[in-house]
């Protein structure tokens, strides 16, 4: 799934566009939270589906687009009053991101891998390689990385409903913290399936669908 550099710069598009949030640290927060699940011993892909809200037994190639929507609006209607709601639409707007990254970016590269004669690595780490690589990319050129890690080393931790510990978010976000510290990227294989411009292109594309979709119809990005 995307990395944080593209959750976080929909986000901040969100905000410069004026999308309407009381806490600005808290809804950043949000918006990298649902993979704090990481930080849980022996975590597993049925943990992560369900900080993710994916319906039991269903993956995100098989979702409809705009029946998950709905689904995750009832969602923040249901706990909007039982936890705090910039973080909660922060962290819907990431499993959002997720799903469409899913259907618009990884079934690309999956079927890429798939006809590639002469692949160099596992389709695993060749996902991560390119994508790992891109994400450091954006956080080196990026102008505002600032101002977005101040509100993050500034927001408040609790636990998330029944799903995440406030240790485990507050784990999560120092790490996310220091992750672009070493200005390079782990991975070292050249970039083969996924671009820097498909990238860019994504981040447009899904912040402007998320705005059309979570705010009033006559708002325009």
């Amino acid at each position: 799934m995307p990395l944080p550099m593209v959750h976080l710069s929909i986000a901040k598009r969100l905000i410069d566009a004026g999308y309407d949030t009381n806490n600005i640290s808290q809804f950043y927060l949000g918006n990298i939270s649902p993979d704090a699940i990481h930080m849980r011993q022996n975590s597993d892909r049925l943990l992560k589906n369900n900080t993710h809200l994916i319906p039991p037994g269903k993956r995100w190639a098989e979702i409809d687009e705009d029946d998950f929507l709905h689904y995750i609006l009832d969602f923040i209607s249901e706990n909007s009053t039982k936890t705090d709601v910039d973080f909660l639409w922060g962290y819907c707007i990431h499993i959002l991101t997720d799903m469409y990254w899913t259907k618009w970016i990884y079934l690309k590269f999956a079927a890429d891998y798939k006809n590639d004669p002469t692949p160099i690595q596992e389709e695993r780490p060749a996902y991560y390689n390119d994508t790992d690589i891109l994400d450091q990319v954006l956080y080196n050129e990026c102008d505002w990385k600032a101002s977005v890690w101040q509100c993050l080393q500034s927001a408040k931790y609790n636990d998330f409903l029944d799903l995440l510990s406030a240790q485990e978010i507050e784990s999560w976000n120092n790490l996310k913290l220091h992750w672009f510290d070493s200005g390079v990227s782990q991975h070292k294989n050249p970039i083969r399936y996924i671009t820097k411009p498909d990238i860019e292109n994504f981040i447009s594309s899904c912040s402007e669908t998320l705005w059309k979709k979570l705010t009033k119809p006559h708002n325009t990005m």
